[in-house]
């Protein structure tokens, strides 16, 4: 009788490829259209902010919602994958000191594999995620041939937008549960294991 080799979760786990980072290649122009075919059809009107002159660093969008008292103000950059998110907190930054503290402030980036996007996250002790919660920034998945926008992480102070998201709730729900650690600690404690 042949001995047969246990199939262990090790070798199960080593037959997956690496996922791509970006699940669609769109151009910013198209990012930037549909972000703001999005907006304008949720009632933001696209124009330039206060000063836009002497602003040092100019969003590549600014909408405004008015309803009864309350205006809403949301202002966002571009990125082309997640490789440019950590390079974008600090224009984020610049623009929050120009525009104010009542404005929401977003990263608009073509749909990314959501494993990824969790990984990234959690690089260095969850830096970019803690930046992103703590400053009240927003990260969009804008897909323009589904005409959809994903809020992944953060949430707009406006909450009419959110019925109006391809999902209800982004990723954050997944950081912020009681056992997820760092993906490369799981990884490490898993290789461990099976040796």
């Amino acid at each position: 009788m042949s001995k047969k080799k246990k199939f262990s979760s090790k070798d199960f786990l080593s037959q997956f490829e690496t996922c791509p980072q970006l699940a669609y290649d769109f151009s910013k122009d198209e990012i930037l259209v549909e972000t703001k075919r999005f907006l304008e059809f949720i009632g933001y009107k696209i124009v330039d902010p206060p000063g836009m002159d002497q602003l040092e660093l100019k969003p590549n969008f600014y909408g405004i919602r008015e309803v009864q008292d309350k205006k809403f103000k949301i202002a966002g950059l571009l990125i082309k994958d997640m490789t440019e998110a950590t390079e974008t907190i600090a224009p984020l930054d610049t623009l929050k000191s120009q525009l104010g503290e009542d404005v929401d402030f977003v990263m608009a980036v073509p749909p990314v594999n959501e494993r990824y996007l969790i990984d990234f996250m959690c690089e260095d002790n969850y830096r970019l995620y803690k930046k992103i919660q703590q400053e009240r920034y927003m990260l969009w998945l804008i897909n323009p041939d589904e005409l959809s926008v994903w809020c992944a992480f953060g949430a707009p102070r406006d909450k009419f937008i959110q019925e109006y998201f391809k999902f209800q709730g982004g990723i954050d729900r997944l950081m912020q549960m009681p056992y997820r650690r760092e993906a490369k600690q799981i990884r490490k404690d898993f290789w461990k294991d099976e040796e």
